[in-house]
């Protein structure tokens, strides 16, 4: 899919400052639980549930306004093709005016194939779409989930990049020059021929140099 429609900038803040950020579930490691043979499986619902909660823990971080859409067939993202990510950008668009950035929750098998597919169908982006997910579930006391997603929804809230982009254990990487490297690490995702956008640790460092230019 391509988008024939330019997409306007149009961003809109409530009078707090605080933004709205729309995310979309559409499945993965980081919301599955294990069942009694340890297999893990999607749990409608529960992580929904859990980034509300998460928000409502951090009143003093004037994290954004988020509204979560999650999509009625949660997959593993080895089960997601073109089609799948063509609802993903679609989401998006259809959704582009009402929302100041997006984050899109997926399994990490394909999301680099995934992310970079969206950053081509999304044409003259000018807003935030950071794709994350998690080696462990969110479950797991030993979980990154919770560090990844809240990340990425602040980064997503509070840094001007207009692209579509990965986040994942501390950087945030162009999505299309992304590519996941060991399964085996919280690292998972690197980029070897482009730098990082940004790396988080006690404060945000990002590099606006290499943002690609919003539309005029």
């Amino acid at each position: 899919m391509k988008q024939s429609d330019d997409l306007e900038r149009g961003t809109r803040r409530d009078d707090d400052g605080r933004g709205n950020l729309l995310i979309l579930y559409t499945g993965g490691t980081m919301g599955m639980k294990a069942d009694e043979s340890g297999r893990l499986y999607p749990v409608p619902g529960f992580l929904t549930e859990q980034i509300h909660a998460m928000i409502a823990l951090h009143p003093d971080d004037h994290l954004p306004y988020v509204e979560v859409k999650e999509y009625a067939v949660l997959l593993d993202s080895s089960d997601m093709g073109p089609s799948e990510w063509a609802a993903i950008a679609i989401d998006i668009r259809d959704h582009y005016l009402r929302f100041d950035g997006f984050v899109v929750v997926m399994g990490t098998d394909t999301m680099a194939y995934c992310a970079s597919a969206v950053s081509f169908m999304l044409e003259n982006l000018g807003k935030p779409v950071i794709f994350t997910g998690s080696q462990v579930p969110l479950h797991r006391a030993s979980s990154d989930a919770r560090r990844n997603l809240l990340s990425s929804i602040r980064l997503a809230a509070s840094l001007d990049v207009p692209e579509v982009c990965i986040f994942f254990e501390e950087v945030l990487l162009r999505a299309n020059r992304s590519r996941k490297a060991d399964a085996g690490s919280f690292r998972a995702f690197e980029s070897p021929n482009f730098p990082p956008l940004a790396t988080l640790g006690l404060a945000v460092r990002a590099s606006p140099a290499l943002f690609l230019p919003a539309p005029p």
